[in-house]
């Protein structure tokens, strides 16, 4: 928690326990974009409505068909204080809103809702993982080469609160499917808030409850 407000980390990665877990490559997905459609349907039924906190980086890997991500304010936390984002100002509206922030306590501060998301890159979530109230992750169970990873998570500080698995893709249109089989729990507490499908885990950090 910070600044009275719950960070939520939201997460795809490879299925690993150690500290190399795949999340980008070259600034992009690393492999799976497109193959775990309910991931994606999931990320806007969590996030929409509320503030959304990305990095430089991954704001400019949005497409920009998406930019700004709808229904959700748009906090992009920079180091560059010229940096200036471009996006179609036309899709701004009561719920669609833009604002920059130069550290992560601002970016926090600025939020409308109560939730903030923490959506990345891997220097946003290492400087948001201390302050962080729930994880959500999407485990992929394949291998992926990549140049991004989440950063090491002490396992002893989450608690897991559930699980839920599917197929990944969609059925007669992808050129292979994703496996998706039961997750292994590492030897700690971790947690799980809110499933809608795919391989999924949510820990919660186990201070949280007291």
């Amino acid at each position: 928690m910070l600044n009275r407000k719950i960070l939520k980390i939201a997460f795809a990665s490879s299925e690993r326990e150690d500290d190399r877990r795949v999340i980008g490559k070259g600034n992009d997905l690393p492999g799976w974009q497109g193959l775990v459609p309910s991931d994606m349907s999931r990320f806007v039924r969590l996030t929409s409505y509320h503030s959304v906190i990305p990095g430089r980086k991954t704001w400019d890997s949005l497409s920009n068909s998406f930019k700004p991500l709808k229904n959700r304010q748009n906090i992009i936390l920079t180091h560059d204080t010229n940096f200036r984002p471009e996006f179609d100002r036309t899709k701004l509206g009561p719920n669609t809103e833009v604002a920059m922030a130069h550290s992560l306590e601002e970016a926090v501060m600025i939020a409308k809702s109560e939730n903030v998301w923490i959506i990345g890159g891997a220097e946003i979530y290492a400087l948001a993982l201390p302050y962080t109230d729930y994880l959500h992750w999407t485990m992929i169970h394949e291998e992926f080469d990549g140049d991004t990873f989440f950063p090491y998570i002490d396992w002893n500080e989450w608690r897991k609160i559930g699980e839920e698995h599917c197929s990944a893709g969609i059925s007669g249109t992808e050129k292979r499917k994703i496996k998706s089989i039961p997750a292994t729990t590492p030897s700690g507490v971790y947690g799980n808030e809110a499933l809608y499908g795919c391989p999924y885990i949510v820990q919660v950090r186990a201070a949280f409850f007291f």
